[in-house]
């Protein structure tokens, strides 16, 4: 069975055929802008170090043939025997992933998932892409959309622990019930790329992880209502260790250390939505509305990651894994902009 990348081979008849059509489909169009946008050489060499090394019995898949599998299966959001089965009948795949015979079983592709997961390698991944944008001047610094949605994990206990997955949790958003987990995201104000993202259980507030998206060199902050009281929270604002703030110098009393006293940020605007039942004048109305224009960018993003990907609910059980996977869709989602944008990232 043949899975070298650039080894010689002779073409199928039906290969041949696939050819020969004249309309391409939406997945050869997609798959031609893929191969032409994914920095696929630096993502390998991420992984390279933590693949297996041949020589150790059996020659091991090309690093370039599952890395493909694996980017297939995040953008269709395929289970690993769906990815096996799209590769088996679907040529447009197959041409993509490089593959004539039959495709690496899912197995295979599981292992190659689980190496990611146990080396971080997602967020090593999105980090050096990143990393490229601000070098090449696409991602900016001045501004920071950010925002927070609901992933849905199953809430069957028809299981082998006969329980719903621990590390999820049930929240209450727009009078619904939800159980799952929450994808925090900072995206830039002016080009819309993702810069920050994490994920937690669904009962943790979006406020509560607010520091965690944001990259600190800001000067404007756009977030809806969850995010009301920011510029009073202890690891936004600046923090003075002698206990003293701008106004006033209070010296402690009777020898007691004064505790450390927070200040607001003057160096950065904080644009959150207030309530909707707050709003009242027709000044705080077009203020509102002004607010919202920028920040609805953040709601492109989640729609690319839940209706182009397909990602709605969380395959697995875990943060960790299901962090691995959103931090994969969030990178590509940054890539499909750079395609929309027509922006080279080789």
């Amino acid at each position: 069975m043949w899975y070298n990348v650039g080894m010689e081979t002779q073409i199928s008849l039906s290969e041949f055929l696939f050819g020969k059509k004249r309309k391409r489909t939406q997945k050869e169009i997609f798959f031609e802008k893929m191969e032409k946008i994914v920095p696929l050489d630096a993502w390998c060499d991420i992984i390279r170090p933590f693949y297996y090394e041949s020589g150790n019995g059996r020659q091991p898949i090309a690093l370039e043939i599952m890395l493909k599998m694996y980017l297939v299966s995040q953008w269709y959001t395929l289970s690993d025997p769906q990815t096996e089965d799209m590769l088996n009948e679907n040529m447009a795949a197959r041409k993509y992933v490089g593959i004539t015979e039959d495709a690496p079983d899912e197995t295979t592709l599981c292992k190659f998932r689980h190496i990611l997961e146990e080396n971080d390698l997602s967020r090593k991944i999105f980090d050096s892409l990143t990393a490229l944008l601000k070098d090449k001047k696409i991602l900016m610094k001045e501004g920071t959309i950010v925002d927070a949605t609901i992933i849905e994990a199953p809430k069957s206990e028809k299981n082998k622990e006969k329980s719903r997955d621990k590390e999820m949790a049930s929240t209450f958003k727009n009078n619904q019930h939800h159980f799952g987990i929450k994808l925090h995201i900072g995206i830039d104000k002016d080009s819309g790329f993702i810069h920050s993202a994490t994920v937690t259980a669904a009962n943790k507030s979006d406020i509560e992880c607010v520091n965690s998206v944001l990259h600190g060199e800001e000067s404007v902050v756009y977030g809806d209502a969850g995010y009301v009281g920011i510029e009073k929270r202890e690891e936004i604002c600046e923090k003075y260790q002698d206990g003293t703030n701008r106004k006033e110098k209070q010296k402690p009393s009777h020898g007691k250390k004064r505790p450390d006293t927070f200040v607001k940020r003057e160096d950065v605007k904080f644009r959150i939505n207030i309530k909707r039942k707050q709003v009242i004048t027709d000044e705080q109305k077009e203020e509102e509305k002004q607010k919202s224009k920028i920040r609805v960018r953040v709601e492109h993003t989640f729609a690319v990651i839940k209706h182009v990907f397909g990602f709605q609910k969380a395959r697995y059980r875990g943060i960790k894994k299901n962090e691995n996977k959103m931090l994969m869709l969030c990178t590509l989602a940054n890539l499909l902009r750079c395609s929309q944008k027509k922006l080279s990232t080789i």
